[in-house]
């Protein structure tokens, strides 16, 4: 009877079969999605403002950056081992690195708290995000634990991010937040969310977010209507008075209203018609048309601040 040696994997094959490191860096940086790290300059949005170009150095601002750049990989950390088994499920964020194996749980642990260390070093630098950055942290570890589950709560949740982005930017600038401008970004920022969870819908039903089944289709796109309106009033008010200020503020801050409208009209069409990615910061950043609503905005304030400052403040 002839015996059949089985030979013993070779060195060679098996270092092949093992993750390069190069690829395990790369796997721990998705993880932390640097991609979405431009969210964090939603710090800035206070310096739509131009009575508040003054009271910045940069180095307000920069720390509060870091501060929630940081915050925010953290969750995204926590997040990802939370809900490696949900996107399993998930045609797309099944190739999230936890979900995908690509980065064990202990070390996502890890990452996670490397960027917590991080965030406590921004904000020991700058106590007066303590607040903001405190709050980011509860409701993010909250959404995670139950909030995710229950409809409509989870949404303003998720929402809740970028208003306190905003929130510490003016803090950072030693100004007191202005509530148009907190009610239009959190507006704007449901908005986004309404439609990420309505491609999921579509994509992958039910069964990836358990807080998908209280919404339908019809339901999501009333809220997108709702929310839409109340961004755009919101903004119509801060264009015709600024923050603070008694009378008109002159025609150019009302372009930034047909502008705004334009932005919206775009994204809505892109979700419903051509079907987006389920990703809004991916849809802002590739779509030209948003990118150059974006553009004109800028160039908008930087016109009006250029003829005269003052009237932000004083009217017309």
């Amino acid at each position: 009877m002839t015996s059949i040696k089985t030979e013993a994997p070779s060195p060679v094959a098996t270092a092949l079969d093992r993750p390069s490191r190069p690829k395990r860096a790369g796997a721990a940086l998705a993880l932390l999605r640097p991609v979405q790290w431009v969210k964090n300059l939603a710090v800035g949005l206070p310096l739509v403002d131009p009575r508040l170009w003054a009271l910045s150095s940069g180095d307000e601002l920069a720390l509060a950056v870091a501060a929630f750049a940081a915050a925010s990989a953290m969750v995204y950390a926590v997040n990802d081992i939370a809900d490696r088994e949900r996107d399993r499920h998930h045609p797309v964020k099944r190739h999230r690195p936890v979900a995908s194996g690509a980065v064990s749980v202990p070390r996502a642990w890890i990452l996670a708290a490397v960027c917590a260390a991080a965030s406590l070093a921004a904000v020991a630098a700058a106590p007066i995000l303590a607040a903001p950055v405190a709050a980011y942290a509860a409701i993010n570890f909250a959404y995670s634990r139950k909030l995710r589950e229950i409809p409509v709560l989870e949404l303003f949740s998720v929402a809740s991010g970028f208003p306190l982005r905003a929130v510490a930017g003016y803090l950072a600038l030693g100004a007191a937040p202005s509530g148009l401008v907190v009610l239009s970004v959190l507006f704007a920022s449901l908005l986004l969310v309404l439609g990420k969870r309505r491609r999921e819908l579509v994509v992958a039903g039910t069964s990836h977010r358990s807080a998908l089944s209280g919404y339908t289709p019809t339901l999501i796109d009333q809220y997108v209507s709702i929310t839409a309106g109340l961004a755009t009033a919101t903004f119509l008010l801060f264009a015709l008075h600024g923050p603070g200020s008694p009378g008109d503020a002159g025609p150019l801050p009302l372009l930034g209203v047909p502008l705004l409208v334009a932005g919206l009209f775009r994204y809505l069409q892109l979700l419903t018609v051509r079907g987006g990615d389920g990703d809004p910061t991916r849809i802002l950043l590739r779509d030209p048309v948003l990118v150059a609503v974006a553009v004109s905005c800028v160039a908008l304030i930087a016109a009006y601040t250029a003829i005269d400052p003052a009237l932000w403040t004083e009217g017309r």
